[in-house]
């Protein structure tokens, strides 16, 4: 008898449905890109060519990590360490551009570094969900 008249569910080949918490992360992540392509317009258009300079490279990896979350895929656990690790380092350079207070306003600056760091906190815990470690098919994961 085949498993088409058996009752159970194929396993090898079936697409599941995206969790939601990988849904919330090609949000959050999309929000984050298209805020870092805004801001260095702004950037320019108010504070000049070094602020909108600071400004790209301060959402730089955001951009990439845009590119990267349109090609998310069930079990490609590399995918998704790719993405936490982008994740981690657009917190890092999101932060770090809070040094050159001399171009960007120092209140803007701290808006936007807190803003990166917490949409990249928020797609570093999504991403250590169960059923988002489960669909991109970590081992021991479910």
């Amino acid at each position: 008898m085949s498993s088409a008249f058996s009752g159970e569910e194929p396993s090898v080949g079936v697409e599941t449905a995206m969790p939601e918490a990988v849904r919330d992360v090609r949000e959050a992540v999309a929000g984050m890109a298209g805020f870092g392509l805004a801001y260095p317009v702004l950037m320019n258009l108010t504070r000049g060519g070094d602020a909108a300079a600071t400004a790209s490279t301060q959402f730089c990896v955001a951009w990439a990590l845009g590119l990267l979350v349109l090609g998310f895929a069930e079990s490609a656990p590399a995918v998704r360490k790719l993405t936490i690790g982008l994740a981690f380092l657009q917190a890092v350079v999101g932060c770090w551009a809070i040094r050159d207070s001399a171009t960007v306003p120092p209140v803007v600056a701290i808006v936007s570094a807190a803003y990166s760091l917490a949409t990249s906190a928020a797609v570093v815990y999504l991403l250590c969900r169960p059923e988002a470690k489960a669909w991109f098919g970590v081992p021991g994961s479910g």
